[in-house]
């Protein structure tokens, strides 16, 4: 059972998804080809658009939590990258792998939705300071996150 998600967003910034990935005490692996998942797509649900099979598994990079299974792949687009990752928690796939995809979005969120704010926050925060800003996170009751800066 085969369950590639891929995020929309479009990663620009590689060292601010490396800073991200360090906040939750991830591993970014530069160079990695393939990232673990099920193994093959069994048809049970849609590719994730612009994607084939020979596809699925592939990537450019790699984002590795220690103690989970499966990987997040950091795949090239014609814009910049995305993310690929496979939900799926149960049993082992075909190449033997045991499936245990919900550690990923126990760890970073649904839809990897904490990965990708944290991406975001050290984006902005990469260019303000590039500007000469101070920046403060705060964060929100909402788990939200308030980005302030402050002129030096």
């Amino acid at each position: 059972m085969s369950h590639i998600s891929v995020i929309t967003i479009t990663i620009k910034d590689l060292n601010a998804l490396k800073a991200a990935v360090r906040e939750f005490g991830a591993e970014f692996i530069e160079g990695q080809r393939t990232y673990a998942w099920w193994g093959k797509s069994v048809g049970d649900t849609p590719l994730p658009a612009g994607m084939t099979n020979e596809q699925l598994g592939k990537c450019d990079h790699c984002i590795k939590v220690e103690g989970v299974n499966y990987e997040i792949g950091v795949v090239k687009t014609k814009d910049g990258y995305t993310l690929a990752y496979d939900a799926y928690n149960r049993g082992a796939g075909p190449n033997g792998i045991r499936a245990d995809g919900g550690k990923l979005l126990a760890k970073f969120g649904n839809g990897l939705k904490k990965l990708v704010q944290s991406y975001a926050l050290n984006v902005a925060e990469m260019k303000a300071r590039s500007a000469g800003w101070l920046t403060r996170r705060t964060a929100l009751p909402n788990g939200a996150v308030k980005l302030s800066l402050t002129g030096m």
